[in-house]
């Protein structure tokens, strides 16, 4: 069912809350395991702390600016996720390598971007980082600006060429699905003003007005719409975003696709419609705002299930009672 199916690929698409965000903690507080020792140990340190003058008293004495902790991270990192601008551009000004990967893929410039350290960002591009640089997932920075919401860095990125439809190499996405799902829309108006392809298909033909509908993000989905989403798009098991707004109560997004002429009668693979959806989740609004738009109020799923006998046997007498009004039998 895509409800299961996009709690998956939600968190593939959020890897950055719940996996990358764990994965930058353990790199900023796990130093005691780091692959480093001495001078370089202290070094990534004090850069992670932001403490300039140490920074600069071992970077006097010969510290590698360019030693790794165990997980891959450099000084220059790690600083940059904490947005330590100053402390970076010392780096930087020492031989810090600006593209350097951590064990992940990411740079500097990914972590900036994620936290939202646009000065940061700004130094590190000056300095030659690469904009389009993929971690090993083929996430990029302006991946991880735009599933974020900091439009300031998504800007900054895409004014440096970043690619606007560049897609993951783990499931699809791209940055408008990213800024969609989250329900970013001035980063998702952005990106359309950059040429962002508003049709672009995820990980099982999930588009940027799927998870918006999905999420009930009404303003983006609006925004998507008016850019020529289409709004009868199928994903690969025949799901709409009309099914997905449906399915979750979202009643508003359920009007705006309706008026935009999403197909009431809309068949998933297994036969379901979104009717039947809206039915088994008791949402009584939204069966009557599809019924009122002309959903076959008796149509079938392949293995016999209606949208009446879905409401019963979930209990959901309002739903049943909507139905059998408008011929339910």
């Amino acid at each position: 069912m895509p409800f299961t199916k996009w709690i998956a690929f939600k968190n593939l698409m959020a890897r950055t809350c719940p996996v990358l965000l764990v994965l930058w903690v353990t790199l900023a507080v796990g130093l005691a395991s780091a692959a480093v020792a001495g001078p370089a140990e202290n070094l990534i340190d004090a850069a992670t702390r932001g403490d300039m003058g140490a920074v600069q008293a071992l970077l006097a004495e010969g510290a590698d600016v360019n030693a790794r902790t165990a997980n891959g991270a450099t000084a220059l990192i790690l600083a940059s996720e904490e947005g330590h601008r100053e402390v970076a551009q010392a780096l930087l000004a020492k031989g810090a390598d600006v593209n350097a990967k951590a064990s992940d893929g990411g740079t500097a410039l990914f972590i900036a971007s994620q936290q939202g350290h646009l000065d940061v960002a700004q130094a590190l591009l000056a300095k030659g980082a690469d904009v389009n640089s993929k971690a090993s997932d083929g996430w990029t920075a302006l991946f991880m600006a735009s599933l974020n919401g900091h439009l300031d860095a998504a800007k900054a990125l895409l004014d440096k060429g970043a690619e606007v439809n560049s897609k993951a190499s783990d499931n699809g996405a791209t940055a408008l699905i990213l800024a969609s799902q989250e329900g970013h829309g001035d980063v998702v108006q952005a990106l359309l003003g950059k040429g962002a392809d508003v049709n672009a298909k995820a990980r099982d033909d999930w588009t940027a007005l799927f998870v918006a509908s999905q999420n009930g993000h009404l303003d983006v989905v609006h925004v998507l719409l008016a850019k020529g989403a289409d709004v009868n798009a199928k994903a690969s098991d025949g799901w709409t975003a009309l099914f997905m707004a449906s399915q979750n109560g979202h009643l508003d997004v359920v009007q705006a696709l309706l008026a935009k002429g999403a197909d009431v009668n809309a068949r998933s693979s297994n036969g379901g419609t979104a009717l039947m959806q809206a039915s088994r989740k008791g949402h009584s609004e939204i069966a009557q705002a599809l019924l009122d738009k002309g959903a076959d109020v008796n149509a079938m799923r392949n293995d016999g299930t209606t949208a009446l006998t879905s409401a019963t046997a979930a209990g959901y007498t309002e739903v049943r009672t909507v139905l059998v009004k408008a011929g339910a039998k």
